[in-house]
């Protein structure tokens, strides 16, 4: 029987996948500290913080998986709340260093999570693969959606000129 889905836990996979594609995309960009670094990086903070704190509320300490991603979790919240502070502070190499850290965190838990054949996300794509393939697309289509709102959201707006 497949692990059931609760709407808490099927957010906090969604969460966590667009986090995954987020931060891939701010780690791509050679940009970094202009508008569209931080409005993706508010969006990602947000994310990540709602992912480590919802992993606190449900799951289990059954395996050592739990137990790590339970630690993960305590450790992402330290590290996403000490990010954000030391890019207030100026401290940009810090504040790099945390968000790094952090999305290699996000990284080793996705691993974790897929490792384990009887969690739900394999679980689910080894019974389901068409339906779960289609999640996967759309997290990825929604993810390309904000970033591309953000992009041509933030655009300088050119002035408009009228011929008299």
């Amino acid at each position: 029987m497949l692990p059931a889905w609760t709407w808490l836990i099927a957010l906090h996979a969604i969460a966590a996948s667009l986090a995954l594609v987020l931060g891939a995309f701010q780690f791509l960009r050679t940009a970094k500290g202009d508008p569209p670094h931080r409005a993706v990086g508010r969006i990602w903070v947000g994310l990540m913080l709602y992912v480590a704190l919802g992993s606190w509320l449900f799951g289990g300490y059954d395996s050592p998986i739990d137990i790590f991603l339970r630690a993960l979790a305590v450790w992402t919240t330290f590290s996403v709340i000490m990010a954000v502070v030391q890019a207030r502070r100026g401290r940009i190499d810090r504040h790099r260093g945390f968000m790094v850290g952090t999305y290699l965190g996000l990284i080793g838990a996705f691993v974790g999570v897929l490792a384990v054949r009887t969690r739900r996300v394999p679980a689910w794509f080894i019974a389901e693969p068409l339906m779960m393939s289609l999640v996967a697309l759309a997290i990825i289509a929604v993810g390309g959606f904000v970033i591309a709102a953000i992009m041509f959201g933030t655009r300088p707006r050119q002035p408009v000129t009228t011929d008299a």
